[in-house]
């Protein structure tokens, strides 16, 4: 029940963010396409500008036609971009910027500003480039405009730790609410304690017909038979239940993550709040389009703030604890792995609390003087010898983040370059190229349009970090094939099955014992005895129904020793203190089972056929990549050679797991293309274009090994004729369409040279 709570709050601490997001993109396009002002938060660079940095900021997008936008950047520089130009390219960055990480997916659109010929990268989040797109390019609605009127709705800024924070607020919240809140307080009595957890029973206080078992915490040192107030959870766990004494922690555990995630918000939000007032006011007093030199703010980010709150709710803790506490003497109950569960009369009232406290070389009986806590905590106590010193440090510890998080981020703004304005990139003719969009006239199977698709994902993987130099592969002809580091990794990629080995592995660790007991038992004596139930182990969701669950049982051997083991069960769960009967093995006792009980014969069943599934697919791999390994080496080995022109696509980059690079093949002087060829993410060293020999045997002409500069490019998949597929020329033609994000345009040269 305890798994299925925290799934189901999981899943909806997880969608907050999403639905977040959803409703914000929607609420940002309907602006945009309503001709009114919206910001989001962006990094702006210089594309052929080096190493010039990414300057983060607000790209504002006034209301109305032909306004331009504007990008106030951390240091409060404002950069005026005129809309209406050409979007060259939209490149997906995954989790992260050119030069820094993101819990959020990125996008980086590169802008060329009109009539200068410079082009902008601009890297929003991704549900923002599809809205940054459509305003930079002028669809973005002709009505009249408010100018920076922004909707206060729009100017709240949720950054992604933010969002994580409150989902997990929210996720205890919930709990909080749902257990304490809408559950029922009743006293249920302990049938068995052990390391600081309490078996219970009660009576079900919707249905008293009903007797439900759980283990919740304890830490007075209860005994069976003594009396325990608990929170019995309603629908849909109802038969669990939670300690009273577990309110005060889960509740300052979703105040402290919501209070640092509100934090993030409320500073992310009057930062921009604050740019956007910067610009206005630099409209006002006529400001000019060039980027002005920044001025010796403090700078403070956002997750600073958020620190920030930490450390002032860290004082506050402190403060309520040892400042209006008041210092009492318990009684230590008894002695957990963590500490030592106390218990005291309130100094208020005189009712009676427990709680668990640190404690060093204390003992059950002792008396141990500590700080109880007064309202809103009243029931929780602190040790005063240990956590002042630890809850201090680590205070003072966050409000130093807090603050160098400010003195960091202030000397960056401090020595940051402004942008500055920089030439097209050498070798781009723009007199002698002719715009054409992608969704223009024309075939895109032709060879200048695939040319300039080729050109685009080029600059894409020099701008996302790509082009990285590898070493060369040796030729298979000189040596054996694990010399090349390129089949090893094809081997260890498709010939191993991981996931096989990872399920063997999990398989011995969860069920190993099980066939270690049937293995003794088999091959020895065995004898039965009478054994006490002491420890019913937590259920997971499968258990008892598909794999068998465990308790821990104790008997006596006919030679006298006292056995305490776990043994297997597949039916209703035993429980604590029953009898039951157990079979063990003579030579190992603690090789047992329950007599007559399926669980262990369940459990063999089970964990045997996920064993024979995972042996299967990893020979099944391992014969298969053989096979298709030593056809490419006879290819590369003894294969005739056929010249080819050819284009390299690198992958579009939507996907981390899309590596595959893509041979576009043409016959020499030709201007369509006559094969494809997946290739291995090591062709990314080769130019974009040029001439390369295709090496195959006559009898199986698919397993072809391409070879260029003495070296071979070996391939991911085989080579296919256009001619011979006609699906697939239609498949390519579709593919290299998606590869052109809407709204970029390319350079399409207007005739050959």
């Amino acid at each position: 029940m305890n798994f299925l709570l925290v799934l189901v709050c999981g899943l909806l601490a997880g969608g907050v963010p999403v639905l977040w997001a959803a409703v914000r993109t929607r609420a940002l396009r309907r602006a945009v396409l309503g001709g009114r002002a919206v910001g989001v938060p962006a990094e702006v660079s210089w594309r052929s500008g080096g190493d010039a940095p990414a300057v983060r900021g607000d790209l504002w997008l006034p209301g109305g036609a032909g306004l331009p936008a504007h990008f106030v950047s951390e240091d409060l520089a404002v950069l005026a971009v005129p809309r209406g130009g050409r979007v060259k390219d939209v490149v997906p960055l995954g989790t992260g910027g050119p030069r820094r990480r993101s819990f959020a997916r990125r996008g980086a659109v590169v802008y060329e500003v009109p009539g200068t010929g410079d082009a902008l990268t601009i890297t929003v989040d991704r549900p923002a480039v599809e809205v940054v797109t459509e305003a930079l390019a002028g669809r973005d609605g002709t009505g009249k405009g408010d100018g920076l009127r922004v909707a206060r709705w729009h100017r709240v800024r949720v950054p992604s730790l933010a969002a994580l924070l409150l989902g997990g607020a929210f996720v205890l919240g919930l709990v909080c609410v749902h257990t304490f809140g809408l559950g029922r307080e009743v006293t249920a009595e302990v049938t068995g304690a052990r390391d600081g957890m309490c078996r219970v029973v009660w009576q079900d206080p919707w249905d008293p017909s009903l007797t439900r078992h759980a283990r919740v915490d304890c830490y007075e040192g209860e005994q069976a038979g003594d009396p325990l107030r608990i929170s019995a959870r309603p629908w849909p766990v109802r038969g669990d239940a939670a300690d009273l004494d577990a309110l005060h922690l889960t509740a300052f555990g979703a105040a402290a993550l919501g209070l640092a995630g509100a934090a993030g918000v409320l500073a992310a939000s009057w930062t921009g709040a604050r740019r956007l007032w910067l610009l206005r006011e630099h409209l006002r007093h006529g400001g000019g389009s060039a980027p002005g030199r920044p001025a010796r703010r403090t700078v403070v980010p956002w997750w600073s703030w958020a620190a920030g709150a930490l450390g002032l709710a860290g004082l506050g803790l402190l403060a309520l604890a040892y400042v209006f506490g008041q210092p009492v003497r318990a009684e230590v109950t008894a002695v957990t792995d963590y500490g030592c569960a106390v218990a005291w009369a309130d100094p208020w009232d005189g009712s009676r609390h427990t709680a668990e406290v640190d404690c060093a070389g204390a003992s059950r009986g002792d008396a141990l003087e500590i700080s109880a806590l007064p309202w809103p905590l009243r029931g929780e106590a602190f040790d005063r010898d240990f956590t002042p010193v630890a809850l201090g440090i680590l205070t003072a510890a966050v409000l130093g983040a807090a603050l160098l998080g400010a003195v960091l981020r202030s000397r960056r703004a401090r020595r940051s370059r402004p942008l500055a304005p920089t030439t097209v990139p050498p070798g781009r003719d723009e007199g002698q190229a002719a715009v054409v969009d992608a969704a223009g006239t024309g075939d895109v199977l032709d060879r200048p349009r695939l040319a300039a698709v080729a050109r685009l994902l080029h600059e894409r993987e020099a701008l996302g970090g790509g082009g990285r130099e590898l070493r060369p592969e040796p030729d298979p002809a000189t040596g054996p094939w694990w010399r090349s580091p390129v089949l090893r990794r094809i081997v260890l990629a498709s010939g191993v099955s991981w996931g096989s080995l990872v399920a063997l592995a999990v398989v011995a660790l969860w069920s190993g014992w099980w066939w270690g007991t049937a293995y003794q038992q088999a091959t020895g004596r065995t004898e039965r005895a009478t054994a006490t139930v002491q420890y019913l182990h937590e259920e997971f969701p499968l258990e008892p129904w598909l794999l068998p669950g465990a308790v821990e049982v104790r008997f006596d051997a006919p030679d006298g020793r006292r056995v305490v083991t776990d043994v297997e069960y597949g039916g209703s769960a035993p429980a604590e203190g029953e009898t039951v009967e157990v079979e063990y093995a003579v030579d190992r006792p603690s090789a047992a089972r329950i007599a007559g009980d399926p669980g262990l014969g369940r459990g063999l069943w089970a964990s045997g056929a996920v064993v024979v599934v995972a042996l299967v697919r990893l020979v099944w791999c391992a014969v298969s990549t053989g096979r298709v390994l030593r056809r490419l080496l006879r290819a590369a080995r003894h294969g005739r050679g056929r010249d080819f022109d050819y284009l390299l696509l690198p992958p579009s980059g939507e996907e981390p797991e899309d590596t595959t690079f893509l041979l576009v093949l043409f016959d020499p002087g030709a201007e369509r293309p006559v094969a494809v060829m997946d290739t291995v993410p090591a062709a990314a060293s080769l130019p974009p274009e040029g001439t390369l020999e295709m090496r195959s045997l006559p009898e199986e002409p698919a397993f072809a090994v391409a070879w260029t500069g003495g070296r071979p490019v070996w391939p991911g998949g085989p080579l296919v004729l256009l001619a011979e597929d006609e699906d697939e020329e239609e498949f390519l033609r579709r593919y290299v369409t998606d590869l052109v994000p809407p709204g970029v345009v390319l350079d399409v040269p207007s005739a050959r040279a």
